[in-house]
C-alpha cells in the first residue's frame, strides 16, 4: 500500500469519526449516511490520487456545505466550492481521458475536453438543484434572486476551470497528478509538455 492509499484511509477514518461525533452531538442519524458516501471510491477501486480529491471535495461540499449548512451560514462558501469544483473537474477530465486512452493525443483536444467537462458538470449540478427545489419545495437555487445564483455558480466554476487550464498548459501542479495516474506515464514521458527531463 503506497503513501497516498494510507493517507486516503486516514482521511476516510477521520471523516467517518467526524460524521459519528456530529450525528451523536446533533442527535441526527442522517449524518451517518455520509459514511456511505465516504466508502464509494474504495468499493469502486478508484485510483488513490482521485480518491484523495474525491474525499476532500465531498467533505467540503457535501458534509460542511450541505449537511452543516455552510452554504446558508456564509456568503462566500458556495462560491468557494464552485470555484474549487471548476479546478478539480480538470483533474477528473484528465482521469477520464486516461481511462479511455485519449489523453495526450492532442493537447488542444485535452484542453477542450477539460473545459467542456467542467461546464457540463456545472450545468448538470444546476439542473439537479432546480429539480430538487421543485420536487421537495426547497430553495437550493435561492429563487428570490432569480437566475443570479445559477449564473454566479456557473461563472465561478468557469473561473476555477480556467485556472486549472492555465496550470495545465504551464505544467504547474499537474505533473505530480499525472505521474500518480499510473504506468502510462513513462511511455508518454517523451512529450516534454507533460514532464521535462
Amino acid at each position: 500500500m503506497n503513501k497516498i492509499s494510507k493517507f486516503n484511509l486516514f482521511l476516510a477514518f477521520c471523516f467517518t469519526l467526524i460524521s459519528i461525533i456530529t450525528s451523536i452531538y446533533l442527535k441526527d442519524l442522517t449524518f451517518l449516511l455520509f459514511i456511505l458516501v465516504i466508502i464509494i471510491p474504495f468499493i469502486l477501486k478508484i485510483k488513490p490520487v482521485m480518491t484523495t480529491i474525491y474525499l476532500v471535495f465531498i467533505f467540503l461540499a457535501m458534509f460542511l456545505g450541505c449537511m452543516l449548512h455552510l452554504y446558508k451560514i456564509t456568503t462566500w462558501y458556495d462560491n468557494f466550492t464552485h470555484f474549487l469544483w471548476g479546478y478539480i473537474s480538470g483533474y477528473v477530465a484528465i482521469y477520464i481521458l486516461d481511462k479511455f486512452k485519449l489523453f495526450n493525443h492532442n493537447k488542444l483536444f485535452d484542453i477542450f475536453f477539460i473545459f467542456i467537462l467542467s461546464l457540463a458538470s456545472s450545468c448538470i449540478w444546476e439542473i439537479s438543484e432546480f429539480i430538487i427545489d421543485n420536487l421537495f419545495n426547497m430553495d437550493m437555487q435561492r429563487k428570490l434572486t432569480g437566475v443570479n445564483d445559477t449564473m454566479k455558480d456557473v461563472i465561478v466554476t468557469l473561473l476555477g476551470n480556467i485556472l486549472f487550464i492555465l496550470c495545465y498548459k504551464n505544467n504547474l501542479l499537474i505533473k505530480q497528478f499525472i505521474k500518480q495516474l499510473g504506468g502510462w506515464f513513462d511511455v508518454r514521458r517523451k512529450n516534454n509538455w507533460i514532464i521535462k527531463k
